[in-house]
């Protein structure tokens, strides 16, 4: 019954999204005037009555015809265009899958985003670590943060059955919370409730929103602390707060917010010593200006490291503060031990999407090529809707000689990568990561256009820069390619090890601008 009711319900949508809903009552409303006009006028004018017969033999030929028309064809503004098949993925939303967007801040002061995306981002990341749940990712999600697209068309953008919406008024030590779940097919409520309390309560209202949004989805928790969301809460609110804000500024990726992040964990610290999350914040943060070398690492190197130790230390069992720990051994050149920390933070959560896409980034930098790949596609699993994992994975492919897996990653790659600069116009990365695909795949002009659209959005910025050499050294220029690559090394950021292990530089690596280039990331760094 529920496969009949499915196909039903799919071919009705479809109807609707071919507009032929519309037209077939247009053509109504306008076939029964003509009929009405057709008795009211054709006796007094002496025609016979066979053609008011007539009328209405052709009336509803001409209602079939048109609903046929309507079915194949679409009026746009660039005239009369064959409509497009709906989306394969677009009708196969898994029935355990959400997306969760940034609670509306409805405070008196309108300065809670940062609390109402930490809100959401917590109860998405809790729901994304169960098995068998498939949540979009914050990217993906956030992206409708206004609250003013069609929770239909959210759900037909991601590939989610439903959608998860709220709003946050907070005041002083108090919080109102009000939570909603949407059915993305049509649109109906599934659960919604009012959460009063004060702002110490805030990890339970988290639990209770997680919980009903997996009894609603069907879930079942195979684990029954999976959403445990107080198991690591400071004793202190307010240090949640600040850690809320350090991961708002690491999400923005801008260098000034990267800067800026260590300090709001640093003063979470201070309120809660004990708080490993926050420990754990201050070792990703600090390792994330060392990676783009906005800082020297005898700076914070030291500092990183022995907060990665006090989250572990404080949550022996959080896979977030392995995590933190494998990421600073790592950058410390404790290659295996660093294996070893990575692979404890998948056996404790292997749905985090953190540890298999550090852990394939640890294995590419040092040429654990097999191994990367593996974790780069375990990634995408956990996270279906992005596309850097796989992009990178079929880099790993490639230096690992797998020219075939590496085309099959790279078509992964750029369907996603393309989706989603459809979806965010002004997602740079989604731009080149894509131009970089679509050379790969033999489409240079497509791929060099797509590098020029993201240089023009983000000029001076060293991803995009670099990026952008990796795709004119795919395709012969190698005069623009270093031009790019020497403007993305005199921003001051990335290293050494990745360049190294880079496949995309193999035509240049031997040329002596490129070797000097290169080599100006040995210099000491300046913060």
């Amino acid at each position: 019954m529920r496969d009949w009711e499915g196909s039903l319900k799919a071919f009705v949508d479809e109807l609707r999204r071919r507009r032929v809903f519309r037209v077939a009552v247009v053509f109504l409303v306008v076939g029964w005037v003509l009929i009405q006009v057709a008795g009211a006028t054709f006796g007094p004018l002496g025609l016979p009555d066979w053609t008011v017969k007539l009328v209405i033999v052709l009336v509803g030929l001409s209602f079939v015809l048109a609903c046929a028309l309507a079915w194949t064809y679409d009026l746009t503004t660039r005239g009369i265009e064959r409509t497009p098949p709906a989306a394969v993925a677009d009708a196969a939303a898994p029935e355990a899958s959400v997306a969760i967007l940034p609670f509306a801040d409805l405070s008196e002061g309108h300065d809670q985003d940062y609390f109402c995306e930490g809100l959401a981002e917590e109860i998405l990341n809790a729901l994304a670590s169960i098995s068998g749940m498939r949540v979009a990712s914050r990217t993906s999600s956030f992206r409708f943060r206004d609250n003013a697209t069609d929770a239909r068309d959210i759900g037909r953008a991601l590939n989610v059955a439903a959608i998860m919406e709220g709003s946050v008024r907070k005041a002083g030590d108090h919080v109102r919370v009000t939570a909603q779940l949407v059915d993305a097919g049509n649109g109906y409520h599934l659960w919604s409730e009012n959460f009063d309390r004060k702002l110490e309560d805030i990890f339970v209202i988290q639990e209770e929103i997680a919980r009903s949004v997996a009894r609603a989805l069907r879930v079942t928790l195979q684990k029954p602390d999976v959403l445990d969301m107080g198991r690591n809460a400071p004793a202190d609110v307010r240090a949640y707060e600040f850690y809320l804000r350090g991961r708002q500024m690491q999400a923005l990726k801008s260098t000034v917010t990267w800067r800026s992040a260590p300090e709001m964990f640093r003063r979470a610290i201070e309120l809660d010593p004990d708080y490993a999350q926050a420990h754990a914040g201050l070792a990703d943060a600090l390792v994330g200006l060392l990676l783009w070398r906005l800082v020297k690492p005898e700076e914070v190197l030291d500092e990183a490291i022995a907060a990665g130790k006090r989250a572990l230390a404080l949550a022996p069992d959080l896979a977030e503060a392995h995590v933190a720990h494998a990421n600073t051994l790592s950058w410390a050149g404790e290659t295996d031990a660093a294996t070893a920390a990575f692979e404890r933070a998948i056996a404790l959560n292997g749905e985090l999407y953190e540890a298999h896409y550090y852990f394939a980034r640890h294995c590419f930098a040092h040429g654990m090529y097999a191994r990367a790949v593996e974790e780069f596609e375990k990634a995408h699993r956990a996270r279906p809707d992005e596309f850097q994992a796989l992009t990178l994975g079929a880099n790993a492919a490639d230096s690992m000689g797998d020219g075939d897996r590496a085309m099959a990653l790279s078509r992964q790659a750029l369907e996603r990568a393309l989706a989603e600069a459809e979806l965010d116009p002004e997602n740079g990365r989604a731009r080149y990561l894509a131009a970089g695909l679509q050379v790969r795949l033999g489409d240079a002009e497509a791929g060099k256009r797509n590098a020029e659209a993201a240089l023009r959005m983000r000029p001076d910025d060293y991803g995009t820069l670099y990026n952008a050499a990796c795709v004119y050294a795919q395709v012969g220029e190698y005069d623009r390619a270093l031009d790019l690559l020497d403007r993305a090394v005199s921003t001051g950021q990335g290293f050494r090890e990745w360049i190294d292990h880079d496949h995309d530089f193999d035509t240049v690596r031997n040329l002596p601008r490129f070797k000097e280039i290169v080599a100006r990331l040995d210099e000491p760094a300046h913060g």
